[in-house]
This record gives C-alpha cells, sequence and structure tokens, in this order.
C-alpha cells in the first residue's frame, strides 16, 4: 500500500499483490491449515490494534496462531485440502490450533471468552477434524467442561448401579433390626 499527498490530505492506493507474494502466502496458509486440528473463521471488523495484540497473546499462550489473508487465498489453501470455506463477510482472520484436541478446545475457550467481552469479535465457523463447522459448534466445544471434570462426572455415573445395589442388599437388614426394634419396644 502507497499513499500520494495531494493537498493537505494524503490518499491511499492499494496496489495489489505480486503473484510471488500471493504464493508465499498460500505456501504459509497451506503449512498452518495442514498441521491445524482446529481451523477457526473469526470477523474482526471494528476491532483495535490493542485487542488484536491482546488476542494474539492469548492465542500464542494455548499454542495457536492468528493469521490475516485474503479470503479468496485461504479458500484456494482449503480447497486443495478437499474443504469447500463457506462464505464470510467482512475482514476475516484465521485462527489455527495445534495437532492435539486439548490444543483445540483451549483455542475454542480463548476465542469465545474474547467474543463475549470484545463484541467487534464474531466466530464464523470454522473446520474441525477436516469438516466445515458453523460458529455454535465452535461454542459448543468452548464449553465442554476440563478433563478432570469429565472424570469426576464419569465416576459418578459409574458409582450410582453400585451404590444402588448396596442399597438394595441392605435393605432386608435394616427391616430386620426394623421389625426386631418394634417387638423390643412393645416387650
Amino acid at each position: 500500500m502507497s499513499f500520494i499527498v495531494c493537498g493537505k490530505k494524503p490518499f491511499f492506493i492499494f496496489m495489489a499483490i505480486t503473484r510471488v507474494k500471493k504464493e508465499e502466502i498460500i505456501s504459509k496458509l497451506s503449512k498452518l491449515f495442514k498441521k491445524a486440528y482446529l481451523l477457526v473463521f473469526l470477523g474482526f471488523r471494528g476491532l483495535s490494534v490493542a485487542k488484536a495484540s491482546e488476542l494474539r497473546r492469548k492465542l500464542r499462550s494455548v499454542g495457536a496462531s492468528y493469521i490475516v489473508a485474503k479470503k479468496r487465498l485461504a479458500r484456494l489453501v482449503l480447497a486443495q485440502e478437499g474443504i469447500d470455506m463457506p462464505l464470510v463477510e467482512g475482514e476475516t482472520a484465521f485462527v489455527c490450533s495445534d495437532v492435539s484436541t486439548d490444543s483445540a478446545l483451549a483455542v475454542a475457550k480463548e476465542l469465545y471468552a474474547f467474543t463475549r467481552a470484545h463484541k467487534e469479535a464474531a466466530l464464523l465457523g470454522g473446520v474441525y477434524e477436516q469438516r466445515i463447522i458453523a460458529a455454535e459448534t465452535i461454542v459448543k466445544l468452548a464449553k465442554i467442561p476440563p478433563r478432570e471434570v469429565l472424570i469426576a462426572q464419569l465416576l459418578g455415573v459409574l458409582q450410582g448401579p453400585m451404590r444402588g445395589l448396596v442399597g438394595v442388599l441392605n435393605g432386608p437388614q435394616r427391616g430386620l433390626v426394623t421389625v426386631l426394634k418394634q417387638i423390643g419396644d412393645r416387650k
């Protein structure tokens, strides 16, 4: 981008990206998209540079990349992977997680929290395990409890039938004790 000063106000001239630059961008996007377990399309119209930098820092801490590229180039890269990118409106950033499931969930949680705090940013959808997903699916991923909570819930479910069995087995003994106590109270 270059600008020309005409009178007192400069105006900008947007120059086309050269073919070499496009190939570099496609190569970089291809590497990122191939290793991504979760790829999120994030609308960022009106998001300040400071807030975008804050988001980049948070995403880096959970092992994710935040990149802004032309949607047309991203569409080409995804088409090479056999994925049809949905039409998304406005300025779009691409957030790529690492190869692990834990990282994908952490990225979803960070993005969900950020979009709730900053209304300028919006989840537009994404790609999860090589399938297109809606923004609602990303929200569902973000709301999955931590691993420790899931394990505790599973243990609670597994202990339920055992508690019931113990209660059933103790029932006749309790009944016998109750009957003997009533007989003892009568005498």
